[in-house]
């Protein structure tokens, strides 16, 4: 994929070669108008002679033409747009299945221990009038001048380089909200929970008693394991998994040539994305750039052995590697469907089995089947990604494009020289022309295949480290601010610190129940009078209605 910025008329785009239509078009463009100049040179004749006596013909012609390469331009646009989606889509299916698999894991009976308070357990917290804001309003409405922009950069999803200044504002603020007793937001946990998994003082990315290792994995994210443990084994597997699978799809799409090989490599936490525009390599010579610039201009495709050295240079890369047991199992399935087919069979295998161990929780069977389906609609969209990549342009449409894209390097000259007066106006009419219906052309050729078609393809390696970064948030652990101390807000609330209370609790030991005064008594007392005055009236009625229909019923049976 070729990334660009708008300029000015877009005029900076017109420098780029490699993978440019406009150069490969240019060709054809410059000898229809060598054809042009040679016919005006040496073949000029005047109006009585012309062989054409009107340039409708040749009009006809070309518009034929031009209809003939928009049509194969707008199915090539197609194409290749179904297939960005249904590469998102396949990453998507899986990523949803491989995280909920984790969630469902994280409620394992092993977990109880070090899970967030329920609120469920703690309703009771509602009678306080507690919010779960993590600011205050007022504190941010009082922010002003340099400190806003302040913070606005402390608050950003990205990570900055902030001063000081901004780091010590920001944590004076987010001290004022957990001391704040109206808030439910304690100080959390930066180890997601992780800390308190066994009695060792050990964690994973962060360690709580030791702040500095927040900084010391900060490149490794989650993965990290500063603070003295590695991620959960169940975890490391199940991400490993759903990378391979990845992976060995991606493999698939980009070549599926026989005698070409496929790599995969590592991958590793933290590390710098892959360049989407495979010009900005820094494992290419300018030798090799020349060279795969005129052979794109020239219109050759790569052969398996320099697309064998391309892939080398772009493995796929795998959380955790690939064994030597997984590449012997994925080289002996034959075919590139059943080797992406195999590493499904893996990760839909391993969710399976653990899940009849236990390791998903109590979750039900008809929750844990929407995993197996999510699994399976990222295969149905490896195979739309399939086909798009092994179901080529149709030939015959294919054939009588490129045919009569080569007709009008000598159609055009014709037609201008009936227009122009003028060799060297024509000649450039001529060139403009031709070179915009073969740029067409080539434009539609680059799009169709969306895989292989290098460097106008889908960055599936940025799109494979993409998706390594994700699977890699499932070692966070719980929400950081989900921990907190339920008592610590019932002694603040029974002290006579809450704004709200409620009269209709259920009474409990646990909960603080408010004391009943005289004027409640009282209202109780009249309420409990007027009841029975109204049940006397309902009784007294009921017994007249029961008369009623006795004397009803004798008057029917002895008239």
């Amino acid at each position: 994929m070729i990334p660009y910025e708008k300029s000015f008329l877009g005029i900076n785009l017109l420098f780029r070669v490699h993978g440019s239509p406009i150069w490969k078009g240019s060709f054809a463009g410059l000898i229809s108008a060598a054809v042009f100049i040679i016919m005006e040179l040496y073949f000029s004749v005047n109006d009585e002679e012309k062989v054409l006596l009107h340039p409708y013909g040749i009009g006809v012609l070309i518009s034929s033409v031009s209809f003939l390469i928009v049509f194969r331009a707008n199915y090539g646009y197609q194409r290749y747009w179904n297939a960005c989606g249904d590469v998102h889509q396949m990453m998507s299916k899986w990523l949803d299945a491989v995280c909920h698999t984790g969630v469902y894991h994280m409620q394992q009976s092993h977990h109880n221990h070090i899970k967030p308070p329920s609120y469920y357990n703690h309703h009771d917290l509602n009678m306080y009038g507690l919010k779960r804001d993590r600011e205050r309003e007022h504190d941010i409405q009082s922010i002003h001048g340099k400190y806003k922009s302040q913070r606005t950069v402390s608050k950003s999803i990205q990570q900055v380089n902030s001063s000081e200044s901004d780091m010590e504002f920001n944590n004076d603020l987010t001290a004022k909200l957990v001391t704040d007793s109206a808030y439910l937001v304690g100080e959390g946990r930066r180890d997601g929970g992780w800390g308190a998994m066994f009695d060792d003082n050990k964690s994973t990315f962060y360690k709580v008693d030791d702040p500095s290792t927040w900084a010391q994995g900060e490149d490794r994210g989650f993965a990290s394991d500063a603070g003295g443990r590695t991620p959960n084994l169940f975890l490391q597997e199940l991400v490993h998994l759903a990378s391979l699978c990845c992976a060995v799809a991606f493999s698939t799409l980009r070549n599926d040539i026989d005698g070409a090989e496929s790599p995969l490599d590592m991958y590793y936490p933290g590390q710098p994305w892959p360049e989407v525009d495979p010009d900005r390599m820094k494992n290419i010579t300018i030798c090799q750039r020349i060279t795969e610039t005129g052979k794109y201009i020239l219109g050759f495709d790569k052969t398996p052995a320099t697309r064998t050295k391309y892939n080398a240079m772009r493995p796929l890369l795998v959380l955790g590697g690939v064994s030597d047991n997984e590449i012997a199992f994925l080289q002996r399935a034959r075919g590139p469907s059943a080797k992406v087919t195999l590493a499904w069979h893996w990760l839909s295998e391993f969710i399976i089995r653990e899940h009849l161990a236990g390791s998903l929780g109590a979750v039900g069977p008809p929750i844990i089947s929407r995993i197996i389906q999510f699994l399976s609609d990222g295969m149905i969209y490896y195979n739309h990604s399939r086909k798009t990549m092994y179901i080529p342009f149709p030939f015959p449409h294919a054939q009588i494009s490129a045919f009569f894209v080569f007709t009008m390097i000598f159609s055009v000259p014709l037609l201008m020289d009936e227009y122009s007066n003028n060799i060297y106006l024509g000649a450039v009419l001529t060139f403009l022309t031709v070179t915009c219906l073969a740029g067409l052309h080539e434009v539609a050729r680059e799009l169709e295949n969306p895989f292989r078609n290098v460097p106008n393809e889908i960055p599936l390696c940025t799109l494979q480290a993409m998706f390594n970064e994700s699977l890699i948030t499932l070692f966070s652990g719980f929400h950081p601010d989900h921990f907190w101390e339920g008592d610590d807000y019932r002694k603040k609330g029974g002290a006579g610190n809450h704004r709200f209370t409620t009269s209709s609790s259920i009474p409990s030991k646990d909960v603080p129940q408010a004391p009943e005064t005289k004027s409640e008594s009282q209202g109780f007392s009249a309420l409990e009078a007027r009841l029975k005055m109204q049940q006397k009236e309902i009784n007294r009625l009921s017994a007249i209605l029961e008369k009623s229909s006795t004397a009803s019923v004798k008057s029917k049976c002895f008239p």
